[in-house]
């Protein structure tokens, strides 16, 4: 019988045949450059916001939780509570609740950047339409000098983003709160002056988010994630606000007196360090009651009870320096970084 070799191996002859179809497969989850940078030109604001927020949330972590335990126990200075933190908690009591921040507000910096460009938007088209100038179109000429049309679309824009967030942020941010502060409310908030001596205190278990979440809802049903919801509202009203109103009117100003040509970080830098400082005087008061109100959500009735008392002997504006250091470093990696992304995908071939 004779064997028909050509046929025999024809599975291995044209290997290049065969294996088009499993390359073009794969290509098919490759994308192309122009799609890329297609995709890349219509999501920068969402691509920019999210970069930058979690290189900023990670540099800032251990400012955040000292903040936190500043405002929700009776510390004298900051110096005390970085003692009392590395004693009785050790090294994680800087880090606490650092992952459920990371992606929770990298996700609400996303909405609240997204909301406030299209808002923006918005008013500018309702400015051009009833005044036959663009508020937006003067912001953008190279040496222009800022407008009252143009503060006004700015802060209003960045009032209605803060509205928005607030009910996706709220839930995340108590439970940032409980987690960093459970350690201490369990020790009756400073109530023992010899708390911070006792070494015990570092292997404390400390409640995750996930737990902290359950009990929460458990305890004090769905609704007690919406724990201060009220002030959280007001505060990210108010100081979204003021921040886009002063980032947008600052950045115009400073780019103006720097000139062309120099560092593509030097507005963003100058301007988000003032945008971040100056709104949190108007909005501390807020962000302090708001705080206490979710750091006591658990625990035992006696230890909240000490905790709540422990609180009312501090200042509202307790921790005000902690987070002036803290959100100006903040604002000036984020929004540094949030220009420079948005204008190297600018520069992109379309």
């Amino acid at each position: 019988m004779t064997i028909d070799k050509t046929s025999e191996h024809a599975p291995f002859s044209s290997p290049s045949s065969n294996a088009s179809p499993v390359m073009s497969a794969n290509n098919a989850w490759i994308m192309d450059e122009p799609t890329r940078n297609r995709l890349l030109k219509r999501y920068k604001t969402q691509v920019a916001s999210a970069t930058s927020t979690v290189c900023a949330t990670l540099a800032v972590t251990p400012l955040e939780n000292i903040k936190t335990r500043m405002q929700t126990h009776n510390f004298k200075n900051v110096f005390q509570c970085v003692r009392y933190l590395w004693r009785t908690e050790g090294p994680r009591g800087y880090v606490a609740g650092c992952l459920p921040p990371l992606a929770s507000v990298t996700a609400v910096r996303v909405v609240n950047f997204t909301i406030y460009n299209s808002f923006k938007h918005r008013i500018d088209d309702t400015f051009k339409s009833l005044t036959g100038k663009s508020p937006l179109d003067e912001y953008k000429k190279p040496g222009s000098t800022p407008t009252a049309a143009g503060i006004f679309m700015f802060t209003g824009a960045g009032l209605f983003a803060g509205l928005v967030a607030s009910p996706l942020a709220c839930p995340f941010e108590l439970a940032k709160n409980v987690v960093q502060t459970s350690v201490l409310v369990s020790n009756r908030a400073m109530a023992d002056p010899n708390a911070s001596r006792n070494p015990s205190l570092r292997h404390k278990p400390r409640l995750g988010t996930i737990q902290a979440i359950n009990q929460i809802v458990k305890r004090h049903g769905f609704f007690g994630l919406y724990t201060g919801f009220r002030l959280h509202a007001m505060r990210d009203a108010v100081g979204t606000a003021l921040y886009f109103g002063i980032y947008e009117t600052v950045k115009q100003v400073a780019a103006k007196e720097l000139g062309e040509g120099k560092s593509p970080f030097g507005a963003p830098m100058i301007a988000g360090a003032i945008c971040s400082t100056l709104p949190w005087f108007c909005t501390y008061p807020l962000d302090t009651r708001k705080t206490r109100a979710q750091s006591v959500l658990l625990g035992k009735s006696k230890e909240i009870g000490e905790a709540s008392i422990a609180v009312a002997k501090s200042s509202m504006y307790k921790g005000l320096s902690i987070i002036l250091i803290r959100t100006g470093v903040n604002n000036m990696i984020l929004l540094s970084i949030f220009e420079y992304i948005k204008a190297r995908i600018d520069e992109l071939p379309a």
